[in-house]
């Protein structure tokens, strides 16, 4: 996923943003098409320990830790809310894993996911085809690509980061139906939990949407991260140039400023549960 958030605030002047944007979303679409990231089903990094309950899925075997994030989301932080869905929305779904992941959880549930990335939406569309109802939809600009109240789950894994937070929330909560969940992911590099926290009530409470839940998920993706090093090298090193280096930096390895950031506390991945209320005062 292009790296949104630190184009917008580089000290660039617009063109070179520009022109670290373009880059960004050309090697989003090489890498998902031409190295070997291209057979994945998941384009997060993974969650470790996996839940005892976890669904192992024959279509998922090998990326269990990354299923893991969405098992966190759809199952272990939003139990106690008994979730009953008929429409999931998955922002930023990416090849299609965590859609499939959440039919074996409801399988009545309709799916509907979208990407901004070409390449992975036809992916994930070949995924979920012999899924009935399941729908992809390409993503564009800054906004959710779907109408209002199309979901009563509404997740996403990465993509808030990109958006902002502030900017998910408000799309998210406009797909939402009343009384929906709204469950997601994300990191921020040199991030601050407590500022994060605040920063997403606030933007809660400007949506009318409930704060369930706020937890500091870092230590389990970074254990996830440090599992997947040997895997992550094997494969970088067939990525063709020169996107080599940029995957380098992408996947977080060892040398890369990202995997410093992880590695002396700078890193902040979180998740989030909120609900749209069932009705304006209640």
């Amino acid at each position: 996923m292009p790296d949104l958030v630190r184009i917008r605030h580089a000290t660039l002047p617009a063109l070179g943003r520009l022109a670290v944007h373009l880059f960004d979303l050309a090697a989003y679409e090489v890498l998902y098409r031409f190295s070997p990231v291209a057979r994945k089903r998941f384009f997060n990094g993974g969650y470790l320990p996996l839940s005892p309950d976890l669904r192992h899925l024959p279509e998922l075997a090998g990326e269990e830790a990354s299923a893991m994030m969405y098992h966190l989301l759809l199952a272990d932080l939003i139990a106690d809310l008994h979730p009953d869905p008929s429409d999931i929305l998955d922002v930023g779904c990416g090849q299609g894993g965590g859609l499939l992941y959440a039919h074996a959880l409801f399988p009545k549930a309709r799916l509907t996911g979208t990407d901004r990335n070409g390449t992975v939406t036809r992916k994930a569309a070949r995924l979920l085809a012999p899924i009935s109802g399941s729908r992809i939809v390409k993503g564009h600009g800054p906004r959710i690509n779907l109408p209002d109240a199309s979901a009563d789950l509404v997740l996403s894994v990465g993509a808030p980061t990109y958006f902002g937070l502030p900017a998910y929330l408000a799309e998210a909560a406009r797909c939402a139906r009343p009384g929906a969940i709204i469950a997601f992911s994300a990191g921020y590099r040199q991030g601050d939990h407590t500022a994060i926290q605040a920063e997403l009530r606030s933007a809660a409470d400007a949506k009318g949407l409930v704060f369930h839940r706020y937890a500091d998920i870092t230590p389990h993706t970074f254990a996830a991260l440090q599992a997947d090093i040997p895997r992550r090298a094997a494969e970088l090193a067939r990525v063709p140039w020169p996107f080599r280096a940029y995957g380098w930096k992408w996947a977080d390895m060892p040398g890369s400023a990202e995997y410093e950031e992880y590695r002396t506390g700078r890193r902040a991945d979180f998740a989030c549960i909120l609900q749209r209320r069932h009705s304006p005062g209640g």
